[in-house]
């Protein structure tokens, strides 16, 4: 076809078997359907010069397609965890025995408070709620922002031995793409993410006296009255934080090896690639958002205690665990993250294939 023509030229062109003036270009379109003018300078230099990208409009109604089907795979995929969340939150908060394993005091919860009251139903409204608008959000958008970053960078010349037949599409793009729709997320959502890990936490004070939980809008209400709406968003900036690292982390995992496997692994999109990306995901979402984790949680749970901050948080969870603490519950956030993953992804890219918007790319 023309593409392989135009390839084949071209290497011809660089292996001097086709002659070609100085400052001569040839326009040719790679296999992404991405269009570059290829330059040819006084010293013989060889580069290329994007003049235009050919991505993905998504037209008014397609977003809203887009954000829903992010929403809704999000919030069936949060009603469905939002025990082992709830675990987290309380193993981070509650400091069990040090003999004690998180399995062993996930089973005495739920022995002595029942699976559903005590890990189940606390912050269940509230999350469902906070994930689903953040992950309209973070996944409406990402692709967009991504895609712009990479076109902006584009626009220069590159050296065509270096990545001459390579997509423009960089995992710095992603990360950058990532963050930043991971912060606007979180903060959006910020009220939400209070109110459930303060939901949580409590459940466990509740248990040894030390207090009593609400329901979602009587939190909210409560915590309003008391400190004023704006302490509502109290803590976004470590919940923004953590929310960046997050979705980058999640980014890098997921649309890092999927590229990396459609490009150099010959996948196409399957269930087993979206499972394998999903578990990448899961590995890099955990281990970047995990000191900002920690923080957050720290936070959240001493909302009664007046004139606490992160930094002070942060103080008392190096006093009590160094700095391996700010990654305490690392391995169950982990855990918890694969089959959330697994989960929120594949139905994520069945949901959007069927609703005619295509796979994630």
């Amino acid at each position: 076809g023309i593409v392989d023509y135009k390839v084949t030229k071209l290497q011809n062109i660089k292996n001097n078997t086709v002659a070609m003036s100085s400052h001569q270009s040839l326009e040719w379109i790679d296999n992404n359907e991405h269009v570059y003018s290829v330059l040819v300078d006084g010293d013989n230099h060889w580069r290329r010069q994007p003049l235009h990208q050919t991505v993905t409009t998504i037209v008014p109604s397609n977003r809203t397609l887009l954000c829903f089907s992010a929403a809704l795979s999000a919030g069936a995929t949060c009603a469905t965890y939002n025990s082992l969340d709830c675990l987290r939150v309380r193993w981070q908060v509650m400091k069990p025995l040090p003999s004690e394993r998180l399995l062993h005091y996930g089973i005495k919860v739920a022995r002595t408070e029942g699976f559903i009251e005590g890990l189940w139903k606390p912050g269940l409204a509230c999350n469902v709620a906070g994930m689903s608008l953040s992950a309209a959000i973070r996944f409406g958008w990402y692709e967009s922002v991504r895609d712009t970053i990479s076109r902006s960078s584009s626009n220069r010349y590159h050296d065509l031995d270096s990545s001459f037949l390579e997509s423009e599409k960089r995992l710095s793009h992603m990360l950058l793409a990532g963050f930043s729709t991971g912060f606007v997320g979180y903060v959006a959502t910020a009220p939400f993410h209070l109110v459930k890990t303060f939901i949580q936490a409590e459940k466990g004070l509740e248990v040894v006296g030390r207090s009593k939980t609400s329901p979602f809008f009587g939190t909210l209400i409560s915590l309003a009255k008391k400190n004023g709406i704006p302490s509502l968003w109290n803590g976004c900036i470590p919940l923004g934080a953590r929310g960046a690292l997050f979705t980058s982390g999640q980014m890098l995992g997921y649309d890092g090896f999927k590229t990396f496997a459609k490009d150099y692994l010959n996948l196409s999109d399957s269930p087993r690639l979206h499972i394998i990306s999903s578990i990448s995901a899961a590995f890099g979402a955990s281990v970047l958002s995990a000191p900002a984790d920690m923080v957050m949680a720290k936070y959240m749970s001493n909302q009664g205690k007046s004139g606490i901050n992160t930094l002070q948080c942060m103080s008392l969870i190096y006093k009590e665990g160094g700095i391996h603490g700010f990654w305490r519950g690392w391995a169950v956030s982990f855990i918890r993250l694969c089959p959330v993953m697994l989960t929120f992804s594949t139905g994520y890219e069945q949901l959007r294939n069927g609703l005619g918007l295509g796979y994630f790319t």
